[in-house]
């Protein structure tokens, strides 16, 4: 087994404000091998090393039987230890950086193919990020590197730059409703609650449009159909939140909802609610949209 010494050594900084920022340990070989550590692997994932069973010598990250079937060769062959001499002289082991771009991929061909598990949807929105800003700080980097830009600029402008993407990537697909407002709503309508099923009911969507959209601008929701149109599956591809604007649109959703849930939370049903929330927001006790029981 040929081991390699590393040359250059440094950090590679991933993560968020809210989730924190982690810094990987990274190194390129005198055989111009791009690595990251072993523990650095899972932190960017934002995992532990332990947890879900292994399938097959595979690590937790990517060894969950639903999983398997999407580890093809390129991981297989990234996922081997590479053992190296650390600049201290001692023995190091880490893995081919090009396996989180691959640990991402595979959880999107998962989600492609519906078998992921409501416990793996933080995998899948880390993965997501990752992959964008990753594709957003590459481009930059070639054009950087064919302008010759990339000697003028500062040493850690890209690590700026990828910090910068994946917060924002970060934002646009944070969870905007709390979970209470979920709680009540599940209570109002006397439906079982279970907090790691993604599964919700069609009704609850609608009622969303009638007491959180409707209560935007006027036209707003109209213009976020527009935008955000279903599919040939009847879903729509994004949440409405995201297409609102960071400095009107989500200030004025997120203090609609903490007005909402307040009303919610007083409310002992649903015919109750409509009361309530009629008076609060001064509107028509008669909805304009009928419920099932």
């Amino acid at each position: 087994m040929d081991i390699y010494q590393a040359t250059h050594r440094g950090y590679l900084k991933i993560g968020n404000e809210e989730n924190g920022f982690v810094e990987i340990p990274c190194a390129v070989l005198e055989n111009k091998k791009r690595i990251i550590s072993q523990t650095g692997l899972f932190a960017a994932f934002n995992r532990p090393r332990k947890g879900e069973k292994r399938q097959d010598g595979l690590p937790s990250i990517i060894g969950a039987k639903n999983l398997v079937e999407f580890v093809n060769d390129d991981v297989l062959e990234k996922i081997q230890p590479i053992h190296y001499y650390h600049s201290n002289g001692l023995n190091a082991v880490g893995y081919d950086a090009e396996l989180i771009p691959l640990v991402c991929e595979l959880y999107l061909d998962a989600e492609e193919k519906g078998v992921l598990i409501s416990s793996q949807e933080k995998m899948l929105k880390q993965a997501k990020i990752i992959i964008r800003s990753l594709a957003k700080v590459g481009i930059n980097a070639l054009i950087d590197e064919a302008t010759g830009y990339q000697y003028d600029r500062e040493k850690d402008e890209l690590q700026r730059l990828l910090s910068k993407y994946i917060q924002e990537d970060f934002l646009k697909w944070q969870n905007r409703f709390p979970r209470k407002f979920y709680q009540e709503a599940f209570r109002l309508f006397d439906w079982k609650y279970d907090p790691f099923s993604l599964k919700r009911p069609s009704y609850l969507g609608k009622f969303t449009n009638e007491y959180v959209y409707n209560e935007l601008p006027k036209g707003a929701l109209d213009k976020l159909r527009q935008m955000n149109p279903k599919n040939e599956n009847g879903n729509r591809n994004r949440k409405h939140h995201q297409h609102l604007t960071e400095d009107i649109g989500i200030p004025h959703l997120d203090k609609h909802l903490m007005k909402l849930i307040t009303v919610m939370e007083l409310s002992d049903n649903l015919a109750d609610f409509k009361s309530k929330f009629s008076k609060v927001f001064n509107k028509p006790v008669q909805s304009q949209i009928e419920f099932e029981d």
